[in-house]
């Protein structure tokens, strides 16, 4: 019977230690289009009637100036898009474009490199920093749009205060999919963090595991809430804790769990605030579609 009552108490301590959250609904109704002229423009128009169809978006379409303007008109008419006021001739001009057409969400293609006949019209780092709506970076052929949101990876660095960037990845979700939040604890900054403690007078000293084991309780505590208030969606959302190297963890959980999507960064202050991990995944997977918050 005592042991009983303590298993009942400590599970009330744990569900009342567990701070509500608030996930934000996003109305996903303004789309952003970019066409580049490569070979990924027809993976972008498809995604973006997908999208439209699904969330009953307007879908603005944006082209690079070396591309053919009555072409471009014709694929904006012929998928229901709405063609941006003209040609773009750089990152700037896309921006300004994006920020007039008040789009929730830029949808780029992103081929390696660039060659003397298709230079890059785009600077990703440019444009990640300068518009407010997150971008969809998308780097492989894309042939059935309803893939790519089924089983989404949102990967957290830094702090655990994170509820408003979840707006996006909980929205695109499908349905019955999955969300998996993996929050990344880099044990270089814990290390960092010792030595910082350590030289403080008003601070006592605390040793790797102990501090470790303090984040461990906190992130645990974080994510149980995130998925607490997330069952009132129509999908799945679960997380997971790792200790290392963010972008050797994220690898190996991609190529381990057959996701359709990451997720990266987050919204500070109505932009895009990348850390350098997030930086290196941003630029470096290619084999999956990237959402750089």
């Amino acid at each position: 019977m005592r042991e009983r009552s303590l298993d009942q108490f400590e599970s009330i301590f744990e569900r009342a230690s567990i701070p509500v959250l608030d996930i934000q609904e996003l109305d996903l109704k303004r789309i952003a289009a970019v066409l580049r002229g490569d070979e990924l423009d027809d993976s972008v128009l498809r995604l973006g009637e997908y999208l439209r169809r699904r969330f009953k978006a307007d879908v603005r379409l944006h082209w690079s100036a070396t591309l053919d303007a009555g072409q471009a008109a014709w694929q904006a008419q012929a998928r229901g898009f709405a063609p941006a006021p003209g040609p773009f001739g750089s990152t700037a001009e896309l921006v300004g474009q994006i920020s007039i057409g008040r789009s929730q969400l830029v949808l780029l293609p992103d081929a390696a490199g660039e060659t003397p006949t298709l230079p890059r019209a785009v600077d990703i780092d440019a444009l990640v920093q300068g518009t407010a709506p997150p971008i969809l970076l998308i780097r492989r052929s894309v042939e059935h749009p309803q893939a790519v949101f089924q089983r989404v990876l949102h990967s957290l660095t830094g702090n655990f205060q994170q509820t408003r960037n979840f707006a996006h990845s909980f929205a695109l979700v499908e349905e019955g999919g999955t969300i998996v939040l993996l929050h990344t604890i880099d044990q270089t900054e814990l290390h960092d963090v010792r030595d910082a403690l350590r030289v403080s007078p008003d601070i006592a000293a605390a040793g790797g595991e102990e501090l470790l084991q303090s984040l461990t309780r906190r992130g645990e505590r974080y994510l149980k809430a995130v998925v607490a208030a997330s069952r009132k969606f129509p999908y799945n959302v679960s997380y997971r804790l790792a200790v290392g190297e963010v972008r050797a963890t994220v690898e190996r959980e991609l190529a381990a769990g057959e996701y359709g999507l990451l997720v990266v960064g987050r919204h500070q202050e109505g932009y895009s605030h990348v850390e350098a991990e997030d930086y290196q995944l941003m630029h470096q997977v290619r084999h999956v579609p990237i959402l750089a918050l």
